[in-house]
């Protein structure tokens, strides 16, 4: 094994622990969130249910979990990474609302619930 397949392996090995640790703590961002500052924008804007439904179909989603990079979901690139997805990556042009309920954030594991469009 090479020090480059070492690599590789030791970056989607983290993406996982992400991706569980995530999905563990979910129940308690999900109560919190409300109370937070990016909650209060949220409700502000209107959250989800305010979004138009072009913008949720044809736009680029940020990923607005305080821990992440942040990570933009562009439809055109869709995600080779798909770490929730057993290794079937998400083909470019899949907008976000066609992606599955599972779906991951690459970077920090938050699923679907922390996107907002981009503006």
């Amino acid at each position: 094994m090479t020090a480059d397949s070492r690599l590789m392996l030791a970056e989607i090995s983290r993406r996982r622990l992400f991706a569980v640790l995530n999905v563990a703590l979910g129940a308690l961002a999900v109560s919190v969130l409300p109370f937070t500052r990016t909650g209060r924008a949220v409700a502000a804007a209107g959250g989800p249910a305010g979004d138009s439904a072009h913008a949720r179909a044809a736009g680029k989603y940020v990923c607005t979990n305080p821990d992440c990079d942040p990570y933009v979901y562009d439809p055109a690139r869709g995600d080779g990474d798909n770490i929730n997805g057993g290794g079937r990556p998400i083909a470019a042009g899949t907008s976000f609302a066609d992606l599955p309920h599972d779906w991951l954030c690459p970077y920090c594991g938050s699923g679907k619930d922390w996107f907002r469009p981009l503006s």
